[in-house]
């Protein structure tokens, strides 16, 4: 489950609740409307690491869901799934 984003600097972020993104270990699943809320970030990850924050990359063909999970020592990892139901190119 993707944590909630309640950073205090989350309020300058745009990105669409957790709970409309659906994910298994491998997979994410969302919305047109949810997928236009993300931000993308294909050839970079966005600064301000918090929990919760997400963001789309896209990467060869594919679209991929990412976004900062809690780690131990006040530290972050990067969550990545491949989103599936993607947009058509015409519709990013």
């Amino acid at each position: 489950m993707i944590p909630n984003c309640v950073h205090p600097l989350s309020r300058a972020w745009t990105q669409p609740n957790n709970t409309e993104i659906e994910i298994d270990e491998h997979h994410a699943i969302m919305e047109k409307e949810a997928f236009d809320k993300l931000l993308e970030y294909s050839a970079s990850i966005p600064t301000g690491v918090y929990a919760g924050k997400m963001w789309k990359a896209h990467i060869g063909s594919k679209w991929f869901l990412r976004w900062y999970e809690n780690m131990d020592d006040n530290k972050c990892s990067i969550n990545t799934r491949l989103i599936l139901d993607l947009p058509k190119e015409n519709e990013r």
